[in-house]
């Protein structure tokens, strides 16, 4: 190991994987955050490994179906309209990001990515202590209405093509498989190569305790900046002091939107608000994960409960919670499988989400020694391992192993560095 430490800010699901994996590199680490590996968003995710979601959400179909969306209060999308024109730059890149020729480029680039996700996870959870915090057991998506299986069947052509894994199920399948469900189906999916998290939070606090065992520094600060030499940072700022680095990985979350115009990057992330709400176990028979894309969220065996997660809530940044958006879950709970349902607890949290919903990753441009792994919207679990395989290759080998380029941190322009 070298005698600087390279330096991870943010100790989400993506910061801790990369940590992890530059460690097991040969590398001397240092990971920063503010608050505790895993306390933010990547404790409340759906804890679905979701590798069949090759198609970036910025898409021509989507926003046709944007107004039906915000019509239904009961919909899987709201708008805070006090909001909006916080959002209105965010929104005017997103629209131009469905554009078809971008959806193909982006669809390919995104499938890259997802096609080694749970290999990596594999890999990323060696040994006894971490082995169990997955388990490989697929996941369905159900269609309730003939139009809703109809769309998915289009769908499931999409993923097919981009190498996902799928079985086409009719009602009568699904009802075999699935035997809680209490209303009438059209039929669905059923994705054998995909995985879910026992629980997310002990998933990255599990993996934070083996980096730390394994001789990794975690410290409770946050990044304020970073001071250079030529092309290259040598010395990371915190709010207590600094540290000499060999390197900066810049994986914090909607935090990284405030730091990364020090390394001459502009980064629009947004925070795409998401709610999730726990059931007991019994409240449902679920062999996996189960979507259900008409309304809009997934539901999570998990080791404490049945977890029901989704919904996208725009323009709440800084803004209180809306806890009727994860009564929304319940009550869909309820529906679904025919037996009134309690959430035993409910969370909300704001997903980093770039307008063109791929992430940022790759180096930054100008500097040698920095690289970016954030904005991973819906798919930072999914993705989080994979990144950090990335990452540590091109801070150990420099050769990353994918063409980068669709995720270019630069993409959406860059500053002068003062």
């Amino acid at each position: 190991m070298g005698d600087k430490p390279v330096a991870v800010i943010g100790a989400g699901v993506v910061g801790v994987s990369c940590a992890l994996a530059l460690l097991r590199a040969g590398k001397r680490v240092l990971l920063l955050d503010p608050t505790p590996p895993g306390s933010l968003c990547s404790a409340g995710n759906a804890g679905h490994i979701a590798i069949e979601q090759v198609r970036p959400l910025a898409r021509p179909d989507l926003l046709a179906g944007v107004p039906r969306m915000l019509a239904d209060p009961q919909g899987p999308l709201t708008l805070r309209w006090r909001g909006l024109p916080r959002m209105l730059p965010w929104l005017l890149r997103f629209a131009a990001a469905a554009r078809p020729e971008r959806v193909t480029a982006g669809t390919a680039a995104l499938a890259g990515l997802l096609a080694t996700a749970v290999a990596d996870w594999r890999a990323a959870l060696k040994g006894p202590e971490l082995a169990g915090l997955l388990r490989y057991e697929g996941s369905f998506s159900v269609a309730e209405t003939p139009a809703g299986l109809r769309a998915a069947r289009q769908e499931a052509v999409i993923m097919a093509a981009h190498g996902v894994r799928l079985k086409a199920l009719s009602a009568a399948d699904l009802a075999e498989r699935i035997p809680g469900l209490a209303v009438p189906v059209a039929g669905g999916h059923f994705f054998p190569n995909t995985a879910h998290a026992v629980e997310p939070y002990r998933l990255v606090r599990e993996m934070a305790t083996r980096f730390a065992a394994d001789g990794g520094a975690l410290i409770r600060q946050a990044a304020t900046g970073f001071r250079r030499e030529g092309d290259r940072i040598t010395v990371l700022c915190t709010e207590l002091g600094e540290h000499p680095v060999e390197g900066v990985v810049l994986a914090a979350g909607l935090a990284s939107a405030s730091l990364a115009p020090m390394l001459g990057l502009r980064l629009p992330i947004t925070a795409e608000r998401g709610y999730h709400a726990m059931l007991p176990p019994n409240a449902a028979a679920l062999p996996c994960p189960v979507s259900f894309a008409e309304r809009g969220f997934i539901a999570t065996p998990m080791e404490h409960g049945i977890r029901l997660a989704g919904t996208v809530e725009l323009g709440a940044a800084w803004r209180d919670p809306d806890w009727s958006r994860a009564d929304i879950l319940v009550r869909h709970a309820a529906s679904l499988f025919g037996r009134p349902a309690e959430a035993s607890s409910r969370w909300q949290g704001d997903r980093p989400t770039l307008p063109d919903y791929l992430p940022a990753l790759g180096r930054a441009p100008g500097i040698a020694n920095a690289v970016v792994a954030t904005g991973h919207q819906h798919l930072g679990l999914t993705l989080a391992a994979t990144s950090g395989r990335i990452v540590g290759a091109l801070l150990a080998s420099g050769e990353p192993g994918i063409d980068l380029r669709p995720f270019d941190p630069a993409r959406f322009g860059r500053v002068p560095i003062g």
